[in-house]
């Protein structure tokens, strides 16, 4: 692998700049772009050459590639560390039993039938088996996983008019700031609202923290028959869900394999399934299906995810460039950004490699983002004219479903613009032409124009969904999974456990007692809190 980096390395010393490939190659964009699933990947601004490119290819062979791609699908305990297989496609196929034992496979299965039937009650607006019960409220309590999948699609897909029917409004809690909280409760109703649990061990602190609160809320109000029954959990513990009350048949149980931030997919989803309807959540699964068969049996140089997975480690390893921008110029794409971000940082920030050494490169990118064309007018400054390069993912959508087309041709035009203008950027002598042009002076030309130059060369993908569908939309988030996927296959990591989470978590226990008084002082060891915890107990009321 070393005498590829090497290659890569020296290609990147040399070559040109984007906007000269595009100018010297008048068909990159058909040597440098792929569809599939509904979906274009155009990496014509990547900066590679083919022969880079066959290099990357080359890369990916020598990391095993497709043998780990074969351990992915077939059940194999790619996840180590926790002796787990990573099964989460299994909720997109539906057939359970061709990798599970009966017994659990036949649980799940009542557990997709069972949200099916969970979700349309609560659409139409009532419990499940007693339409008199009204919901006009739905609280999600979840986080990280358990929260950001399921947000993202019921921004996403929530239908028009839903609010002159009878669908509920949906609502998510996560952090334990109780604020959120107690502003939420202060304008429902407990008698008509319904409260969703998603939390996969049902001890997280954070979840169980606003879980406690909002059943002594309508525990205050209500008697104890509809209390129970206006209560549902979603969690691969379903004997601990029963100590808080919560029945059976209101259960959802998810699999100890489904990791959190691969979750959506799964009874996760409730809430999802609701806002969009169980048909569309279907349709949804099977165009995340559509991408896995993409992902199986394509060629890699056909392959949307390794093609991108390969780009990244290109701009990571080889260009130094540590961060990805990721820009939906589409409202409703708004929560992918920070969706992304666990997928992303919580998978492939690691810096052991499978192998139990320390990983011989640069490992994730970090993510950020927002929607255009809001992010032109923040942080796109400083992608045109600032000193440090950031890859972007331009995302764009063809049909929108929308009835203004104008306004929808102009997103786009603007998505194309912000690519080609970080591509080619303006070199002095053009703004000084433009300058010229416009009538302005030389003394002012000499002393400005050098303020307006954008130096380009600056990489992009640009991905447009043909329309935007629950099928469109599932490849989409499947595209970004196996992204993930393939980039730690080349860094040799395990994408798939996340022990960087629980150290926070074990500390916060130790030192909760400390801050609710103060005056015991800080847990052994960690002597440098008593300055701040001396502060806190000073201005506590």
């Amino acid at each position: 692998m070393a005498e590829i980096y090497s290659l890569l390395h020296k290609y990147n010393k040399n070559r040109p700049a984007i906007g000269e490939l595009l100018d010297n190659e008048p068909d990159r964009y058909g040597h440098f772009s792929g569809s599939a699933c509904g979906l274009l990947l155009d990496f014509s601004r990547c900066g590679l050459d083919s022969e880079s490119i066959s290099n990357l290819f080359e890369l990916a062979n020598l990391a095993d590639f497709e043998s780990w791609r074969e351990k992915l699908f077939s059940g194999a305990a790619i996840n180590f560390t926790e002796n787990r297989s990573v099964l989460h496609p299994l909720w997109r196929h539906g057939n359970f039993r061709s990798l599970l034992p009966d017994d659990e496979s036949a649980r799940l299965g009542q557990a997709v039938k069972d949200m099916g039937t969970i979700a349309t009650a609560l659409r139409s607006g009532h419990l499940p088996g007693d339409e008199t019960a009204r919901v006009r409220h739905i609280v999600h309590i979840g986080i990280g996983g358990s929260l950001l999948g399921p947000k993202l699609l019921v921004d996403a897909c929530s239908q028009p008019g839903d609010h002159d029917r009878d669908v509920p409004e949906i609502h998510f809690l996560s952090s334990v700031d109780p604020g959120p909280r107690e502003q939420l409760l202060s304008r429902l109703d407990p008698s008509e609202t319904a409260i969703i649990i998603v939390s996969k061990s049902f001890t997280t602190s954070e979840v169980m923290t606003h879980a406690r609160s909002l059943f002594a809320w309508q525990e205050a109000a209500l008697d104890a028959k509809d209390v129970a029954r206006r209560r549902f959990a979603v969690t691969s513990m379903p004997d601990k869900a029963a100590e808080w009350s919560i029945a059976k048949e209101r259960v959802l149980e998810m699999g100890e394999w489904t990791g959190g931030r691969y979750s959506l997919w799964s009874p996760v989803g409730l809430t999802a399934a609701i806002a969009m309807g169980p048909e569309a959540f279907n349709r949804l699964l099977e165009g995340g299906a559509a991408m896995d068969a993409h992902f199986q049996d394509a060629p890699m140089e056909q392959n949307l995810p390794v093609i991108a997975a390969l780009i990244d480690v290109w701009h990571r390893n080889i260009c130094d460039l540590p961060n990805l921008a990721v820009i939906p110029y589409e409202s409703r794409l708004a929560e992918l950004p920070g969706w992304l971000q666990q997928v992303a940082m919580e998978s492939n920030g690691k810096g052991t490699s499978v192998n139990g050494e320390p990983v011989n490169s640069e490992t994730s990118q970090v993510i950020f983002g927002d929607c255009g064309t809001d992010a032109q007018h923040s942080f796109f400054q400083a992608f045109h004219q600032g000193t440090e390069v950031v890859p972007v993912d331009f995302i764009g959508v063809i049909n929108s479903g929308h009835s203004d087309n104008e306004a929808n041709a102009r997103l786009v035009s603007h998505m194309l613009a912000q690519a080609t203008a970080l591509a080619r950027g303006k070199d002095l002598a053009a703004v000084r032409a433009d300058m010229k042009a416009a009538g302005v002076s030389l003394d002012e030309i000499n002393r400005l124009a050098q303020h307006r130059v954008m130096p380009g060369n600056r990489p992009s993908n640009i991905i447009l969904m043909d329309e935007f569908s629950p099928e469109t939309l599932g490849a989409l988030l499947v595209f970004y999974e196996h992204r993930v996927f393939v980039q730690s296959v080349i860094w040799g990591i395990n994408a798939f456990d996340q022990w960087g989470v629980e150290l926070g978590k074990t500390l916060a226990g130790a030192i909760e007692p400390s801050v609710v008084d103060p005056s015991i002082g800080a847990p052994d060891g960690l002597h440098e809190l008593n300055g701040l915890l001396d502060h806190i107990q000073k201005y506590r009321r």
